[in-house]
């Protein structure tokens, strides 16, 4: 009887104590600070300052150290960087310039594999992550804002080891847009009315950007990936699959081939992109952009040309002109960005390398491409580059 009582008071005791115990916990949190923030409204400092530094959010490019090399696009496995350059004589028109720098925040992964190439740091990640929006289009951060305003090359000092950058995450957070900001036209009105105000010739519409794409792909029609990314460019970016194929690349470059000529199939797109794909389609075809002014596609005398190359060649510029003098010929026959690729530390160092070292290989100017590549041939060795 005794041990009954004796158990059942130790039952009361630790019951009592078990519920002191759990209400204690309880009435512990009416004292505390809540532990859930209502995001983003009532932040006492932004998310963004509390992330780590090594954080790999949306990509940034500060075009003022930019030099144009590509690796940060050829190092890309899924073709979120997309590049387009131009050179120029180095006197009126800088040497080498960019007339597009898009990255597709929207089809990135975040891998940083474009970020370590970078021989000045030009891109990083930056701590930015708020990408909700109600337009894809929305998510291409545009770093060249005006194709008809090319951004010059950086030019690397001989020696430099450090380079200035801007803030990182100042120059991306300009360019993300609101979460229902509409979808902008190409070019944008606030992009088209940068020169002294006035809408520019290439206008707002789905027809003129199909010109303009047109334009373009008439100009590198023989370059099937180049052409692949103008005609990709007509498209939503959704890689959906609607179209049937596994993604944007695969329709673009189908059609790049020859292999699909159906300007139907991007449904993402709409009536725009198959205004614009049907733009492109028929300018490959007849050689010129439908609805362009007469001006427009008027070619150079086919004469002329055919005049210069009937003269003949004399030897090549190695043979007939000094150590010293070819140096700056090779140089200047170089993109110019030092980026490092060619397996010298710049371009300096290869150009050294032809010249002085007895290097016979002409074809690792990767910025240059094609150009560089046969103006090297014809200066050594006179003729034109095999094909590759």
């Amino acid at each position: 009887m005794a041990e009954t009582v004796t158990a059942y008071v130790k039952n009361v005791r630790d019951t009592a104590k078990s519920f002191w115990e759990g209400m204690s916990v309880t009435l512990s949190y009416m004292f505390r600070k809540p532990i859930t923030t209502q995001f983003p409204d009532r932040m006492g400092v932004p998310v963004q300052q509390t992330i780590p530094a090594r954080y790999r959010g949306f990509l940034e490019v500060d075009m003022d150290i930019c030099t144009a090399c590509l690796a940060c696009e050829r190092a890309c496995p899924i073709s979120v960087i997309n590049i387009d350059t131009i050179k120029g004589d180095g006197k009126t028109k800088p040497k080498l310039a960019m007339e597009r720098f898009d990255i597709d925040i929207g089809k990135c992964m975040y891998c940083g594999l474009c970020v370590e190439p970078c021989p000045t740091g030009a891109i990083q990640h930056t701590r930015e992550f708020e990408g909700a929006t109600m337009n894809f289009n929305n998510l291409t951060l545009r770093f060249v804002p005006d194709a008809l305003s090319p951004i010059a090359a950086y030019k690397v000092p001989k020696g430099s080891d450090a380079f200035p950058r801007r803030q990182l995450g100042e120059i991306t957070r300009k360019l993300i847009k609101a979460w229902d900001a509409p979808p902008p036209p190409f070019p944008s009105e606030e992009e088209a009315k940068q020169d002294h105000g006035k809408p520019k010739a290439t206008g707002l519409d789905p027809a003129a950007m199909g010109r303009t794409l047109a334009a373009k792909a008439l100009q590198v029609k023989e370059d099937k990936p180049k052409l692949q990314k103008v005609i990709e460019e007509a498209m939503a970016g959704t890689d959906c699959g609607d179209c049937g194929y596994p993604d944007c690349f695969g329709y673009s470059n189908a059609i790049a081939q020859g292999k699909e000529t159906s300007a139907e199939k991007c449904a993402p797109g709409g009536a725009e992109s198959k205004k614009m794909l049907e733009t492109i389609l028929v300018s490959l075809k007849t050689g010129v952009v439908p609805g362009a002014p007469a001006e427009a596609p008027a070619a150079a005398p086919a004469a002329a040309p055919a005049a210069a190359e009937e003269k003949p060649k004399g030897p090549p510029l190695a043979q007939t002109l000094s150590k010293d003098e070819l140096y700056k010929v090779v140089l200047d026959a170089m993109a110019g960005t030092d980026c490092g690729d060619c397996e010298y530390p710049d371009c300096d160092g290869y150009t050294k390398g032809i010249v002085y070292e007895g290097q016979t290989d002409l074809n690792r100017c990767a910025p240059g491409g094609e150009d560089t590549r046969t103006k090297l041939y014809e200066i050594m060795l006179g003729t034109k580059p095999p094909p590759k």
